[in-house]
C-alpha cells in the first residue's frame, strides 16, 4: 500500500489534502480521484456546467502522479444552445 494525496479545486475553491489515503496502486488511486470526483460533482452538478472540478494525486513524495477532470454539458434541444448554470 501507497500514500497518495488528492487535491481538489474547481473554479471556486482548491483544499489541499494532508492526510493522504493509502491506496494499493496508482491504479486505486485513480479509481478514488474518479469515485471522488463524481460524488463530489453529484452534491451541486449545475456548478459543474461549464465549470471544470479537478483532482490532482500525488504520490508519498508529493509528486504530482496523476490529474483528473470532470465537466458537465448540458444543452437545450429545443434552442439547439448550452444551457448556463442556474
Amino acid at each position: 500500500m501507497a500514500r497518495y494525496f488528492f487535491n481538489v479545486a474547481d473554479h471556486e475553491f482548491s483544499v489541499r489534502d494532508d492526510g493522504g489515503t493509502e491506496c494499493f496502486d496508482q491504479d486505486a488511486a485513480l479509481a478514488e480521484a474518479l469515485r471522488t470526483l463524481c460524488e463530489v460533482a453529484a452534491d451541486q452538478p449545475e456548478k459543474y456546467i461549464h465549470h471544470p472540478l479537478r483532482i490532482e494525486v500525488l504520490d508519498a513524495s508529493r509528486e504530482a502522479v496523476l490529474a483528473c477532470e470532470i465537466r458537465l454539458t448540458a444543452v437545450d434541444r429545443a434552442k439547439n444552445c448550452l444551457k448556463a448554470a442556474a
